[in-house]
Protein backbone atom coordinates (compact mmCIF):
# COMPACT_ATOMS: atom_id res chain seq x y z
CA UNK A 1 0.00 0.00 0.00
CA UNK A 2 2.69 2.31 0.71
CA UNK A 3 4.01 2.30 -2.50
CA UNK A 4 0.71 4.19 -3.90
CA UNK A 5 1.93 7.85 -3.44
CA UNK A 6 -1.78 8.93 -2.67
CA UNK A 7 -1.47 6.69 0.56
CA UNK A 8 0.72 8.49 3.18
CA UNK A 9 1.62 5.79 6.38
CA UNK A 10 0.97 7.55 9.47
CA UNK A 11 3.59 6.90 12.34
CA UNK A 12 2.61 6.61 15.80
CA UNK A 13 5.78 8.96 16.44
CA UNK A 14 4.54 11.91 14.34
CA UNK A 15 2.79 14.50 16.62
CA UNK A 16 0.27 17.14 15.08
CA UNK A 17 3.18 19.90 14.40
CA UNK A 18 4.81 17.62 12.54
CA UNK A 19 2.08 16.36 10.69
CA UNK A 20 0.74 19.98 10.12
CA UNK A 21 4.21 21.07 8.73
CA UNK A 22 4.90 18.20 6.18
CA UNK A 23 1.68 17.19 5.42
CA UNK A 24 -1.47 18.75 6.34
CA UNK A 25 -0.46 21.74 4.61
CA UNK A 26 -3.26 23.45 3.11
CA UNK A 27 -3.26 26.73 2.92
CA UNK A 28 -6.86 27.27 1.93
CA UNK A 29 -9.99 25.15 1.32
CA UNK A 30 -12.17 22.65 4.10
CA UNK A 31 -9.55 20.28 5.42
CA UNK A 32 -7.17 23.26 6.24
CA UNK A 33 -6.61 22.64 10.05
CA UNK A 34 -8.00 19.20 10.17
CA UNK A 35 -5.53 17.21 11.83
CA UNK A 36 -5.75 12.95 12.48
CA UNK A 37 -2.46 11.90 14.58
CA UNK A 38 -2.05 8.02 15.06
CA UNK A 39 -2.41 8.31 18.81
CA UNK A 40 -5.92 10.19 18.55
CA UNK A 41 -6.37 7.83 15.95
CA UNK A 42 -6.20 5.08 18.44
CA UNK A 43 -8.57 6.84 20.73
CA UNK A 44 -11.62 6.90 18.17
CA UNK A 45 -10.79 3.46 17.40
CA UNK A 46 -10.75 2.29 21.32
CA UNK A 47 -13.82 4.43 22.33
CA UNK A 48 -15.94 3.04 19.30
CA UNK A 49 -14.49 0.00 18.79
CA UNK A 50 -13.98 -1.24 22.47
CA UNK A 51 -11.45 -4.14 22.77
CA UNK A 52 -9.93 -3.05 19.31
CA UNK A 53 -6.27 -1.94 19.16
CA UNK A 54 -4.70 0.38 16.18
CA UNK A 55 -2.11 -1.65 14.85
CA UNK A 56 -1.50 1.06 11.83
CA UNK A 57 -2.96 3.99 10.08
CA UNK A 58 -2.83 5.32 6.76
CA UNK A 59 -3.63 8.60 4.94
CA UNK A 60 -5.97 9.27 1.89
CA UNK A 61 -4.37 12.22 0.35
CA UNK A 62 -7.24 11.91 -2.52
CA UNK A 63 -10.51 14.10 -1.96
CA UNK A 64 -11.39 17.46 -1.33
CA UNK A 65 -13.93 18.19 1.44
CA UNK A 66 -12.92 15.42 4.17
CA UNK A 67 -9.65 13.85 5.19
CA UNK A 68 -9.80 9.85 4.61
CA UNK A 69 -7.97 7.30 6.67
CA UNK A 70 -7.35 3.42 6.62
CA UNK A 71 -7.18 2.08 10.46
CA UNK A 72 -5.57 -1.27 10.58
CA UNK A 73 -6.25 -3.68 13.73
CA UNK A 74 -4.35 -5.58 15.33
CA UNK A 75 -6.66 -8.31 14.53
CA UNK A 76 -6.92 -7.64 10.69
CA UNK A 77 -9.93 -5.98 10.88
CA UNK A 78 -9.51 -2.35 8.73
CA UNK A 79 -11.65 0.80 9.32
CA UNK A 80 -12.50 3.99 7.53
CA UNK A 81 -11.96 7.00 9.52
CA UNK A 82 -13.08 10.16 8.19
CA UNK A 83 -12.92 13.84 9.22
CA UNK A 84 -15.22 16.66 7.98
CA UNK A 85 -14.19 19.78 6.65
CA UNK A 86 -14.53 22.48 8.24
CA UNK A 87 -17.50 24.39 6.65
CA UNK A 88 -19.50 21.39 7.37
CA UNK A 89 -21.26 19.90 11.06
CA UNK A 90 -22.79 17.29 12.33
CA UNK A 91 -25.74 17.68 10.25
CA UNK A 92 -23.58 16.53 7.41
CA UNK A 93 -22.55 12.95 9.31
CA UNK A 94 -26.13 12.27 10.30
CA UNK A 95 -27.19 12.69 6.63
CA UNK A 96 -25.14 9.81 5.58
CA UNK A 97 -25.78 7.56 8.23
CA UNK A 98 -29.60 7.87 7.15
CA UNK A 99 -28.71 7.72 3.59
CA UNK A 100 -27.12 4.69 4.13
CA UNK A 101 -29.70 2.97 5.52
CA UNK A 102 -32.28 3.93 2.91
CA UNK A 103 -29.34 3.11 -0.10
CA UNK A 104 -28.66 -0.41 1.86
CA UNK A 105 -32.16 -1.71 1.37
CA UNK A 106 -32.56 -0.66 -2.09
CA UNK A 107 -29.29 -2.11 -3.43
CA UNK A 108 -29.55 -5.46 -1.24
CA UNK A 109 -26.86 -7.67 -2.56
CA UNK A 110 -25.97 -5.69 -5.53
CA UNK A 111 -23.19 -3.92 -4.52
CA UNK A 112 -22.52 -3.25 -0.89
CA UNK A 113 -22.04 0.48 1.30
CA UNK A 114 -20.38 0.68 4.43
CA UNK A 115 -21.70 -0.20 7.91
CA UNK A 116 -20.88 2.86 10.37
CA UNK A 117 -19.30 1.36 13.59
CA UNK A 118 -18.91 5.01 15.13
CA UNK A 119 -19.52 8.82 14.75
CA UNK A 120 -18.88 12.06 16.53
CA UNK A 121 -22.56 12.85 17.15
CA UNK A 122 -22.01 9.32 19.34
CA UNK A 123 -18.74 10.50 21.23
CA UNK A 124 -20.27 14.19 22.06
CA UNK A 125 -23.57 12.15 23.62
CA UNK A 126 -20.20 10.99 26.52
CA UNK A 127 -18.10 14.11 25.86
CA UNK A 128 -20.50 16.78 26.21
CA UNK A 129 -17.49 19.23 26.64
CA UNK A 130 -15.99 20.19 23.52
CA UNK A 131 -12.53 20.48 24.81
CA UNK A 132 -12.82 16.80 26.44
CA UNK A 133 -13.61 15.26 22.79
CA UNK A 134 -10.79 13.16 21.54
CA UNK A 135 -10.52 15.19 17.99
CA UNK A 136 -12.56 18.63 17.21
CA UNK A 137 -13.66 17.71 14.04
CA UNK A 138 -17.44 15.91 12.88
CA UNK A 139 -16.20 12.20 11.78
CA UNK A 140 -18.11 9.18 10.79
CA UNK A 141 -16.18 5.37 11.27
CA UNK A 142 -17.25 2.78 8.89
CA UNK A 143 -16.54 -0.92 7.46
CA UNK A 144 -13.83 -0.96 4.98
CA UNK A 145 -15.32 -2.18 1.83
CA UNK A 146 -13.64 -4.53 -0.93
CA UNK A 147 -12.43 -3.64 -3.92
CA UNK A 148 -10.56 -0.77 -5.39
CA UNK A 149 -11.43 2.85 -6.28
CA UNK A 150 -13.13 2.44 -10.04
CA UNK A 151 -10.82 5.52 -11.41
CA UNK A 152 -7.71 4.26 -10.37
CA UNK A 153 -7.92 1.45 -13.09
CA UNK A 154 -10.48 2.48 -15.40
CA UNK A 155 -8.39 4.04 -18.07
CA UNK A 156 -6.64 0.80 -18.51
CA UNK A 157 -9.55 -0.89 -19.05
CA UNK A 158 -10.60 -2.45 -22.27
CA UNK A 159 -13.81 -1.26 -23.86
CA UNK A 160 -15.79 -4.48 -23.37
CA UNK A 161 -14.89 -4.26 -19.41
CA UNK A 162 -16.32 -0.94 -19.52
CA UNK A 163 -19.55 -2.07 -21.08
CA UNK A 164 -19.39 -4.35 -18.57
CA UNK A 165 -19.04 -1.73 -15.26
CA UNK A 166 -21.60 0.21 -17.15
CA UNK A 167 -24.11 -2.25 -16.95
CA UNK A 168 -23.60 -2.53 -13.24
CA UNK A 169 -23.99 1.28 -12.97
CA UNK A 170 -27.20 1.65 -14.80
CA UNK A 171 -28.52 -1.45 -12.29
CA UNK A 172 -27.55 0.61 -9.09
CA UNK A 173 -28.69 4.13 -10.27
CA UNK A 174 -32.31 2.37 -11.49
CA UNK A 175 -32.39 0.59 -7.73
CA UNK A 176 -31.38 4.03 -5.99
CA UNK A 177 -34.03 5.31 -7.64
CA UNK A 178 -36.86 3.30 -6.22
CA UNK A 179 -36.66 4.92 -3.07
CA UNK A 180 -39.43 6.90 -2.73
CA UNK A 181 -39.10 10.44 -1.53
CA UNK A 182 -41.75 13.18 -1.72
CA UNK A 183 -39.57 16.41 -0.40
CA UNK A 184 -35.96 17.88 -1.20
CA UNK A 185 -33.49 18.20 1.30
CA UNK A 186 -30.97 16.01 3.35
CA UNK A 187 -32.02 13.48 5.81
CA UNK A 188 -32.98 13.51 9.62
CA UNK A 189 -34.17 11.56 11.94
CA UNK A 190 -37.76 11.35 12.44
CA UNK A 191 -39.61 10.73 15.59
CA UNK A 192 -38.69 6.97 16.26
CA UNK A 193 -35.22 7.14 14.46
CA UNK A 194 -36.44 6.54 10.69
CA UNK A 195 -35.15 8.79 8.05
CA UNK A 196 -37.20 11.62 6.80
CA UNK A 197 -36.66 14.22 4.33
CA UNK A 198 -35.41 17.67 6.42
CA UNK A 199 -33.55 20.85 5.59
CA UNK A 200 -30.52 21.40 3.53
CA UNK A 201 -27.61 21.01 5.13
CA UNK A 202 -26.08 23.80 3.31
CA UNK A 203 -28.23 27.03 3.56
CA UNK A 204 -31.39 25.82 6.19
CA UNK A 205 -33.43 26.08 3.56
CA UNK A 206 -36.52 23.86 2.86
CA UNK A 207 -37.55 21.01 2.93
CA UNK A 208 -39.27 22.04 -0.43
CA UNK A 209 -42.46 20.23 -1.64
CA UNK A 210 -42.29 21.25 -4.99
CA UNK A 211 -40.03 21.41 -7.64
CA UNK A 212 -40.07 25.18 -8.35
CA UNK A 213 -40.26 26.25 -4.52
CA UNK A 214 -36.88 23.93 -4.21
CA UNK A 215 -34.88 25.80 -7.61
CA UNK A 216 -36.37 29.40 -6.87
CA UNK A 217 -34.93 28.81 -3.59
CA UNK A 218 -31.94 27.85 -4.03
CA UNK A 219 -31.33 30.81 -6.72
CA UNK A 220 -32.07 33.22 -4.04
CA UNK A 221 -29.20 31.68 -1.79
CA UNK A 222 -27.07 32.13 -4.15
CA UNK A 223 -28.04 35.70 -5.13
CA UNK A 224 -27.43 36.45 -1.21
CA UNK A 225 -23.97 34.23 -1.52
CA UNK A 226 -22.94 36.83 -4.57
CA UNK A 227 -24.18 40.09 -2.82
CA UNK A 228 -22.19 39.27 0.88
CA UNK A 229 -19.17 39.13 -1.82
CA UNK A 230 -20.02 41.55 -4.42
CA UNK A 231 -16.65 42.63 -5.00
CA UNK A 232 -15.73 39.35 -6.05
CA UNK A 233 -18.67 38.86 -7.98
CA UNK A 234 -19.17 42.54 -9.93
CA UNK A 235 -19.58 40.94 -13.54
CA UNK A 236 -22.73 38.47 -11.94
CA UNK A 237 -24.46 41.72 -10.02
CA UNK A 238 -25.09 43.71 -13.61
CA UNK A 239 -27.60 40.44 -13.98
CA UNK A 240 -29.40 41.16 -10.63
CA UNK A 241 -32.78 42.28 -12.39
CA UNK A 242 -32.85 39.17 -14.66
CA UNK A 243 -32.29 36.73 -11.89
CA UNK A 244 -34.97 38.34 -9.94
CA UNK A 245 -37.28 37.93 -13.21
CA UNK A 246 -36.76 34.56 -13.85
CA UNK A 247 -37.19 33.50 -9.60
CA UNK A 248 -40.75 35.02 -10.11
CA UNK A 249 -41.11 33.09 -13.39
CA UNK A 250 -40.04 29.62 -11.73
CA UNK A 251 -42.34 30.29 -8.68
CA UNK A 252 -45.45 31.25 -10.66
CA UNK A 253 -45.03 28.23 -12.75
CA UNK A 254 -44.33 30.31 -15.99
CA UNK A 255 -40.98 28.43 -16.95
CA UNK A 256 -42.69 25.04 -16.44
CA UNK A 257 -45.81 25.80 -18.81
CA UNK A 258 -43.46 27.30 -21.43
CA UNK A 259 -40.58 24.31 -21.48
CA UNK A 260 -42.44 21.36 -19.83
CA UNK A 261 -43.27 20.24 -23.13
CA UNK A 262 -39.94 19.68 -23.96
CA UNK A 263 -39.83 16.36 -21.90
CA UNK A 264 -39.50 12.89 -23.89
CA UNK A 265 -41.88 10.30 -25.31
CA UNK A 266 -44.67 9.55 -22.80
CA UNK A 267 -43.87 6.46 -20.48
CA UNK A 268 -40.49 6.93 -21.47
CA UNK A 269 -38.78 8.62 -18.48
CA UNK A 270 -39.89 7.30 -15.30
CA UNK A 271 -37.91 9.38 -12.81
CA UNK A 272 -40.29 10.83 -10.00
CA UNK A 273 -39.45 14.84 -10.23
CA UNK A 274 -38.08 14.42 -6.20
CA UNK A 275 -35.80 11.17 -6.35
CA UNK A 276 -33.07 10.01 -3.98
CA UNK A 277 -29.64 11.40 -5.24
CA UNK A 278 -26.32 9.84 -4.04
CA UNK A 279 -24.85 12.93 -5.16
CA UNK A 280 -21.70 11.89 -6.26
CA UNK A 281 -22.15 9.96 -8.42
CA UNK A 282 -18.64 9.19 -9.79
CA UNK A 283 -15.98 6.33 -10.38
CA UNK A 284 -14.12 7.24 -7.38
CA UNK A 285 -16.83 6.53 -4.92
CA UNK A 286 -17.25 2.92 -7.00
CA UNK A 287 -14.98 -0.01 -5.61
CA UNK A 288 -14.08 -3.07 -8.03
CA UNK A 289 -12.81 -6.36 -7.81
CA UNK A 290 -11.79 -7.22 -11.59
CA UNK A 291 -14.89 -6.25 -13.47
CA UNK A 292 -17.36 -6.22 -10.57
CA UNK A 293 -18.35 -3.40 -8.08
CA UNK A 294 -18.61 -4.50 -5.47
CA UNK A 295 -19.05 -1.49 -3.46
CA UNK A 296 -20.46 2.03 -2.94
CA UNK A 297 -19.44 4.53 -0.43
CA UNK A 298 -19.56 8.18 0.06
CA UNK A 299 -23.29 9.17 0.21
CA UNK A 300 -22.69 12.16 2.36
CA UNK A 301 -24.23 14.71 0.31
CA UNK A 302 -26.91 12.51 -0.33
CA UNK A 303 -31.12 13.41 0.26
CA UNK A 304 -34.20 13.72 -1.78
CA UNK A 305 -33.25 16.10 -4.94
CA UNK A 306 -34.72 16.43 -8.17
CA UNK A 307 -33.79 13.52 -10.71
CA UNK A 308 -31.75 16.09 -13.07
CA UNK A 309 -29.61 16.59 -10.09
CA UNK A 310 -27.47 13.47 -10.61
CA UNK A 311 -27.65 13.47 -14.44
CA UNK A 312 -25.66 17.67 -14.15
CA UNK A 313 -23.81 16.34 -11.19
CA UNK A 314 -22.38 12.37 -11.86
CA UNK A 315 -21.46 10.26 -14.73
CA UNK A 316 -18.96 12.59 -15.83
CA UNK A 317 -16.46 9.62 -16.29
CA UNK A 318 -18.50 8.40 -18.90
CA UNK A 319 -19.48 11.56 -20.48
CA UNK A 320 -23.27 10.68 -19.83
CA UNK A 321 -22.88 14.01 -17.58
CA UNK A 322 -25.37 16.93 -18.50
CA UNK A 323 -22.79 19.47 -19.37
CA UNK A 324 -23.46 22.96 -19.47
CA UNK A 325 -23.98 24.23 -22.93
CA UNK A 326 -22.93 27.77 -22.54
CA UNK A 327 -19.45 26.25 -21.26
CA UNK A 328 -16.79 26.21 -23.84
CA UNK A 329 -14.38 24.10 -21.61
CA UNK A 330 -16.86 21.26 -20.94
CA UNK A 331 -18.33 21.61 -24.73
CA UNK A 332 -14.84 21.13 -25.56
CA UNK A 333 -14.33 17.96 -23.70
CA UNK A 334 -17.05 16.78 -25.48
CA UNK A 335 -16.08 17.41 -28.79
CA UNK A 336 -12.74 15.71 -27.97
CA UNK A 337 -14.41 12.55 -27.18
CA UNK A 338 -12.48 9.38 -29.07
CA UNK A 339 -14.52 7.09 -31.05
CA UNK A 340 -14.70 4.38 -27.91
CA UNK A 341 -15.57 7.18 -25.88
CA UNK A 342 -18.52 7.69 -27.70
CA UNK A 343 -19.37 3.91 -28.02
CA UNK A 344 -19.56 3.41 -24.62
CA UNK A 345 -21.40 6.71 -24.13
CA UNK A 346 -23.93 5.11 -26.84
CA UNK A 347 -23.89 1.95 -24.87
CA UNK A 348 -24.80 3.12 -21.57
CA UNK A 349 -27.45 5.59 -22.46
CA UNK A 350 -29.35 3.04 -24.45
CA UNK A 351 -28.93 0.38 -21.54
CA UNK A 352 -30.78 2.66 -19.24
CA UNK A 353 -33.62 3.99 -21.63
CA UNK A 354 -34.25 0.72 -22.60
CA UNK A 355 -33.60 -1.62 -19.59
CA UNK A 356 -34.73 1.25 -17.39
CA UNK A 357 -36.61 3.75 -18.90
CA UNK A 358 -34.29 6.52 -17.64
CA UNK A 359 -32.88 9.17 -20.16
CA UNK A 360 -30.62 12.01 -19.27
CA UNK A 361 -31.68 15.34 -18.67
CA UNK A 362 -30.48 17.63 -21.84
CA UNK A 363 -31.44 18.49 -25.45
CA UNK A 364 -34.24 16.69 -26.51
CA UNK A 365 -35.29 16.15 -22.65
CA UNK A 366 -35.77 18.85 -20.72
CA UNK A 367 -32.90 20.84 -20.92
CA UNK A 368 -34.64 23.72 -19.13
CA UNK A 369 -33.71 22.24 -15.97
CA UNK A 370 -30.21 21.07 -17.24
CA UNK A 371 -29.64 24.65 -17.99
CA UNK A 372 -31.33 26.00 -14.81
CA UNK A 373 -28.69 23.62 -12.88
CA UNK A 374 -25.77 25.13 -14.06
CA UNK A 375 -26.89 28.63 -13.63
CA UNK A 376 -27.31 28.13 -10.32
CA UNK A 377 -23.88 27.43 -9.76
CA UNK A 378 -22.27 30.45 -11.58
CA UNK A 379 -24.15 33.11 -9.64
CA UNK A 380 -21.48 33.01 -6.54
CA UNK A 381 -19.59 30.44 -7.76
CA UNK A 382 -18.10 28.35 -4.75
CA UNK A 383 -14.33 28.04 -5.97
CA UNK A 384 -14.26 32.06 -5.74
CA UNK A 385 -15.73 32.91 -2.32
CA UNK A 386 -12.69 32.07 0.11
CA UNK A 387 -9.79 34.25 -1.55
CA UNK A 388 -10.87 38.38 -2.08
CA UNK A 389 -10.80 38.84 -6.12
CA UNK A 390 -7.36 40.78 -5.38
CA UNK A 391 -5.52 37.61 -4.58
CA UNK A 392 -7.05 35.55 -7.66
CA UNK A 393 -4.97 33.84 -10.19
CA UNK A 394 -5.31 34.33 -13.92
CA UNK A 395 -7.35 31.27 -13.58
CA UNK A 396 -9.55 31.97 -11.31
CA UNK A 397 -10.22 35.40 -12.83
CA UNK A 398 -10.71 33.38 -16.34
CA UNK A 399 -13.32 31.06 -14.35
CA UNK A 400 -15.03 34.09 -13.95
CA UNK A 401 -15.58 35.50 -17.10
CA UNK A 402 -16.43 31.94 -18.05
CA UNK A 403 -19.05 31.38 -15.48
CA UNK A 404 -20.79 35.83 -16.45
CA UNK A 405 -20.81 34.45 -20.19
CA UNK A 406 -22.39 31.39 -19.35
CA UNK A 407 -24.75 32.87 -16.57
CA UNK A 408 -25.82 35.40 -19.57
CA UNK A 409 -26.64 32.90 -22.40
CA UNK A 410 -28.52 30.78 -20.11
CA UNK A 411 -30.62 33.84 -18.72
CA UNK A 412 -31.55 34.66 -22.60
CA UNK A 413 -32.34 30.70 -23.43
CA UNK A 414 -34.62 31.39 -20.20
CA UNK A 415 -36.47 34.59 -21.25
CA UNK A 416 -34.84 36.81 -18.83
Amino acid sequence: MSADPTVVPILATADEAELATHLYTETEGPRKGIILSFEKARRLIEFHLPGKQLDQLFYFKRGYNNRVYLAQCADASEYVIRLGGRFWDHKKITNEVLALQLARKALGNVVEVPKIVGTSTEEARVHTEEGSRIVPHDYIIMTRLPGIPLDTVWDSLSLSDKKQIADQVAEIFARLRTIELYAVGNFVRGPTGEPEVGPMMEGGGGPFLSWREFVAGNIQQEIKNMLAQETNFVEIKDHLPRLETLVHKIQSAELEARFGSQASAPGLARERPISFLHGDFESRNMLVVGTQIVGLHDFEFAGGFPSEQEWCAGFEWLFARSEDPYDAGEQQKLKDMTKDEHELLDYFLRTMKDKHGLVPFGPDNQEYKAILYHLQSNIAPWWLREAHRDQWTEQQRQSMRTAAASLDKALTFLGC
